[in-house]
């Protein structure tokens, strides 16, 4: 039995490592005042799991993972409705009983392309290929994150109004092709913003990874499902502020993460 729960988040290290920080942010004309075409947003996520979901998703003891990442997400809108996104990373994993795995993550390349608008919202397909960093595959931290994966999304927004305060819904479906040994996943995001001040931001997500079966090896199916809440604080035209707090509320075969994040926010 030691063997199984010490299993889970050795399998599933890499699974979670990328807690979908391209659903925390917006374009950058929600971003701004949408005059501006670009933005580049600095991340820095930490997250420890010293418990996980078994295979019913109870909560059981696993053996200790911790992570730390850093995300540099750049958007530009090269046409009206064609925005070019670039997003590489840098992560540090380490899981009990076995190596640190520090060095370059996933770095994503893609387009997001607006095919419906008006005043309220719009409705997007998006596509990225995501290239694996320096990997090791005897490290156990890195147990299916050594190879490529392809992401094809469906993205919708929509302005809302709080009284006088002003906000917004964010929802995005995608389906995620991996190469190798883990199988495909289900994406489904939904991000609530709300504006009490016209300089603070206030989200509200939950990020929900369901896998399409199993896969080869070691790769059970699995679901898990994250919250995140966090503020964000205009501190100049261009520039502005992020904090919040993330976890794992559901899920099975999973890890059960804990951790926050920082950012910054810059629109040209």
């Amino acid at each position: 039995m030691m063997g199984k729960l010490y299993g889970i988040p050795i399998a599933l290290a890499s699974l979670l490592a990328a807690p979908q920080a391209h659903a925390q942010t917006l374009t950058a004309t929600e971003a701004g005042d949408g005059s501006n075409k670009g933005q580049a947003i600095a991340t820095f996520y930490y997250s420890k799991s010293t418990r996980g979901f078994d295979a019913d998703g109870d909560s059981i003891d696993i053996a200790d993972y911790e992570k730390v990442e850093l995300y540099l997400l750049a958007e530009y809108e090269v046409a009206p409705d064609l925005t070019l996104i670039f997003k590489p990373s840098f992560r540090n994993v380490s899981v009990e009983g076995g190596d640190d795995d520090s060095g370059l993550g996933y770095t994503d390349i893609g387009g997001r392309y607006r095919f419906a608008e008006n005043t309220d919202g719009w409705l997007a397909v998006e596509a990225t290929a995501r290239i694996p960093g320096v990997s090791r595959d005897d490290n156990l931290a890195q147990v299916g994150s050594t190879d490529a994966e392809y992401d094809f999304r469906l993205r919708g927004f929509h302005n809302l109004s709080f009284g006088e305060d002003s906000g917004f819904i964010d929802g995005q479906a995608s389906y995620r092709l991996r190469d190798g040994d883990p199988p495909n996943e289900f994406h489904a995001d939904v991000t609530l913003g709300y504006r009490p001040d016209p300089d603070f931001l206030l989200m509200v997500q939950s990020l929900n990874t369901i896998s399409d079966g199993s896969g080869q090896g070691i790769f059970d199916e699995y679901r898990y499902h994250n919250m995140q809440v966090s503020g964000v604080l205009t501190v100049s035209q261009s520039v502005s502020l992020q904090a919040g707090l993330v976890g794992t509320i559901a899920g099975e075969n999973a890890l059960r993460e804990r951790g926050f994040f920082g950012g910054v926010w810059v629109s040209f």
